[in-house]
């Protein structure tokens, strides 16, 4: 009893309090939000975009104050879900009254697909390399030689390049390309970051469905945007007045505003992740490359020799692209 006590108390101390913080900031920043345009209903599209950006900022300061003196830390993949169903709740409340069923059939799609995406890259296995695996037990036993000049953290962190190396030594091709994920603990096939909003590390295993996700977040904004920028011209086109609809009229810019910021940051990640697959690199191995020998090539030069940038993966860019849909390494 006193076990079954004492894991609920865990759960809710690492999920239920994460979980409301989060939802509490969702509605204080995208209430914000909405305060811009009432404040602010003269300035440009630019000007009000700027001081989005500025709300937002604040609202992230003022959530770190709150975690601190609440002791409560946010969930990173909690606050992407509650703002997908606040945008989604604007949606169905206010905006989509007057749309063709089509349009509306379409838009209500986009966020349960985003949503049973989030769930599926938040649940599922990136490409974890468990520890009973024959060639592991090789590699820790020749890291245990090593362990009086090494802590722990730096022997897990280098042994990406052991595994290369054990790969190539014991003919395990199936090693290739494993690298250490500091934020999980373990080590990740095709690791190519580990990514905080969608909780879990982007790997060999969902790498396909990270892209998809990204995609269908951009698509799904845009088609929020135009929505949210038609009702808003017919609001004002038909003079409504009242306190309800100024209330309907600014949530409606301010989640407007909302997408329109994540999709100028989301357009230059996903453009990142295309060059990367397209020359096959992963994020971590090209800021990392350092750490991995085989991205080495030593330059002889006077007086010192120059260490050179190598990709010994690059097959060219339609023979990256098919090892990427064909799912190899």
């Amino acid at each position: 009893m006193l076990r079954v006590l004492g894991f609920e108390r865990q759960w809710v101390k690492s999920h239920f309090y994460p979980s409301l913080f989060s939802l509490f900031f969702v509605c204080v920043s995208q209430f914000a939000l909405a305060m811009v345009p009432r404040l602010y209903p003269t300035f440009s599209l630019f000007s009000i975009l700027s001081i989005s950006a500025l709300v937002l900022v604040a609202s992230a300061l003022f959530g770190r104050c709150c975690r601190r003196i609440l002791q409560v830390s946010a969930s990173a993949p909690a606050l992407v879900i509650f703002n997908i169903l606040f945008l989604w709740g604007v949606y169905i409340a206010l905006i989509r009254e007057g749309f063709p069923s089509l349009k509306d059939v379409a838009v209500n799609a986009e966020f349960t697909v985003l949503l049973i995406g989030l769930h599926s890259i938040l649940s599922g296995d990136p490409g974890f390399i468990s520890y009973d695996d024959s060639c592991l037990d090789r590699l820790n036993q020749s890291a245990v030689s090593n362990v009086s000049s090494r802590s722990e953290d730096e022997e897990l962190s280098s042994s990406g390049m052991e595994f290369e190396q054990l790969a190539v030594n014991m003919g395990a091709p199936s090693l290739k390309r494993v690298r250490y994920c500091n934020s999980c603990k373990a080590h990740v096939k095709g690791f190519d970051h580990h990514c905080p909003a969608f909780g879990n590390c982007i790997g060999q295993k969902n790498h396909h469905l990270f892209m998809v996700l990204l995609i269908g977040f951009v698509i799904a904004e845009v088609s929020y945007i135009g929505c949210s920028t038609q009702f808003i011209a017919k609001s004002r086109n038909m003079h409504k007045t009242g306190s309800e609809s100024s209330l309907s009229g600014n949530l409606a810019i301010g989640t407007m505003l909302f997408c329109l910021l994540q999709v100028l940051w989301q357009v230059v990640f996903l453009a990142w992740h295309i060059y990367c697959i397209c020359f096959n690199i992963k994020t971590d191995e090209w800021i990392n490359w350092r750490k991995y020998p085989e991205f080495q090539l030593v330059v002889p030069g006077q007086p010192f020799a120059e260490l050179r940038f190598k990709n010994p993966y690059d097959k060219g860019i339609l023979g990256n692209l098919k090892d990427f849909l064909e799912l190899k390494e």
